[in-house]
């Protein structure tokens, strides 16, 4: 019957001490340097005039095809940006938002693929 009570008592026991060590919160804080002269708000940054802050960019596409053709376009790594049925002997005018960094985009024209250069935010281009 004691060690029953024993055993009991030690595994409250450790389910309490876990409990208490489990939810301390570790603070590893610095304080902020105020004599150095550091940052203290996103209102001191000093940033170029020339910086651009923009994250996409938009590119007017003018495409088109000879014959009826089903149009994928998309990143080098696969994301779709646009999806369209190309018309035989017109031009298809859209636009797209990609990311900035992206300088060319994969072209997928009824199963055959072709990367084209982004230039000036433009892709003018006959399949």
């Amino acid at each position: 019957m004691k060690t029953n009570i024993y055993k009991l008592g030690s595994t409250l026991l450790i389910i309490l001490l876990l409990i208490v060590f489990s939810c301390k919160k570790d603070i590893n804080s610095i304080a902020p340097d105020q004599a150095s002269g550091k940052l203290k708000s996103m209102s001191d940054l000093k940033v170029s005039s020339d910086f651009n802050w923009k994250t996409t960019q938009n590119i007017d596409m003018e495409l088109t095809s000879p014959e009826k053709a089903s149009l994928v376009v998309k990143s080098a790594s696969g994301v779709v940006f646009q999806k369209a049925l190309l018309q035989g002997g017109e031009t298809y005018k859209t636009s797209i938002t990609i990311p900035n960094y992206m300088k060319e985009l994969t072209f997928v024209v009824n199963g055959v693929s072709s990367v084209i250069n982004i230039q000036n935010n433009r892709v003018i281009h006959s399949f």
